[in-house]
């Protein structure tokens, strides 16, 4: 599901799409899909580690 988001994110000038396009051009098209969705679960992870006092 996270490479499904990645690729979604293609067409977008972001953070995640120009992770994808780095990787990618150094290590080929399924490398880059697996490293950008690691980075995006790894700030998923971050956001949701993060104590917001909104969300207690």
């Amino acid at each position: 599901m996270a490479v499904e988001c990645v690729l979604a994110t293609s067409r977008q000038n972001n953070r995640i799409a120009s992770h994808r396009k780095r990787i990618t051009k150094r290590q080929g098209k399924m490398k880059g899909r697996i490293a950008s969705a690691h980075l995006l679960l790894t700030i998923a992870y971050n956001i949701l580690k993060q104590e917001n006092p909104i969300m207690n």
